[in-house]
């Protein structure tokens, strides 16, 4: 994000209701772009929370979940909501006014029947269309959530991470309104960019003698250490620690993100490159102080630092 952004006017929710969907994602966007302003994510790796990184009840940070989600509509809130685009629409709510003006016996000139049964013929089958494409982008948000990762797990505990029983209420409107993309990203790419599966997700990652742990992308949480092997998609924005490589070096094609087929190359820090085992990693402290997410794909301003002695 860049500094000193202005932060939106607050728009009124009655507003906020008769705005188009791309304008009310385009207004969230601003809204948590401008709330993420000059705040900044301190992550612990191996490393106790200390208490200012706590709330005031005593629990850690609460991250986004690593879900995308770029479906419309919910089970509560289809009927209403579709039904609300579609009246939103000057000619629907034409056709409308002259339905209403049929029941007036003054101004009929038909049958006000037939004119219902022509506007709600249309009204059906436009929902039946919006429900159709709805649902197959909800099977390919489930495709994606549901892709697997390695991470590393057996005695290794990320500080990071909430206790199980967490539990964050959702209001009324997030769940009737929420518009596509509002539920986050995957691998930072957008609303219609989801990853293409890796080929791991065929086939079993592979445990490395325990040490790594197979989940999915949306269990994924801030701080956890992540495998990637050659050819698998990024879960989400990741640091890069190590490779297989002495430099640290390593090759990522970003076309999911700028359409772009060439591939970066990308260097681990040299205070991490030397990490070539799970048990180093498990060994490794370190805290990461890194600005929150933001939509620039090219610049990242964080720094790493490793304690005295480790």
């Amino acid at each position: 994000m860049a500094q000193g952004a202005s932060s939106p006017r607050r728009v009124p929710w009655i507003k906020r209701l008769f705005m188009s969907p791309g304008s009310r994602r385009r207004l969230a966007e601003a809204e948590a772009e401008a709330a993420a302003a000059g705040a900044r994510r301190t992550v612990y790796v191996n490393i106790g929370l200390p208490p200012s990184a706590l709330d005031g009840h005593g629990r850690a940070p609460q991250y986004p979940a690593n879900q995308i989600r770029t479906a419309k509509y919910t089970v509560v809130s289809f009927v209403p909501k579709n039904l609300f685009e579609q009246f939103r629409r000057a000619a629907n709510m034409y056709f409308l006014f002259l339905l209403i003006l049929q029941f007036v016996p003054a101004v009929t000139t038909g049958s006000p029947g037939l004119s219902a049964l022509a506007l709600f013929t249309i009204v059906l089958l436009t929902m039946a269309k919006d429900g159709y494409e709805d649902s197959r982008r909800s099977a390919s948000d489930r495709e994606a959530n549901r892709a697997p990762a390695a991470v590393l797990g057996n005695a290794w505990v990320n500080t990071n991470k909430p206790p199980a029983h967490f539990f964050r209420p959702r209001g009324i409107m997030r769940l009737l309104w929420s518009d596509s993309g509002a539920g986050g990203t995957v691998g930072g790419a957008g609303v219609g960019a989801v990853p293409a599966m890796a080929h791991s997700s065929d086939t079993d990652i592979g445990i490395d003698s325990g040490a790594w742990l197979q989940t999915e992308w949306r269990h994924l949480h801030v701080g956890d250490i992540v495998l990637l092997r050659d050819g698998d998609a990024v879960p989400a924005d990741v640091l890069l620690l190590s490779t297989s490589e002495d430099d640290g070096s390593c090759f990522v094609e970003t076309k999911n993100l700028d359409g772009e087929t060439n591939l970066k190359a990308k260097t681990a820090l040299p205070t991490t490159a030397h990490l070539a085992s799970a048990q180093q990693l498990a060994q490794f402290a370190c805290t990461v102080d890194a600005e929150p997410p933001t939509t620039q794909l090219y610049s990242f301003k964080g720094s790493l630092q490793v304690p005295s002695g480790s």
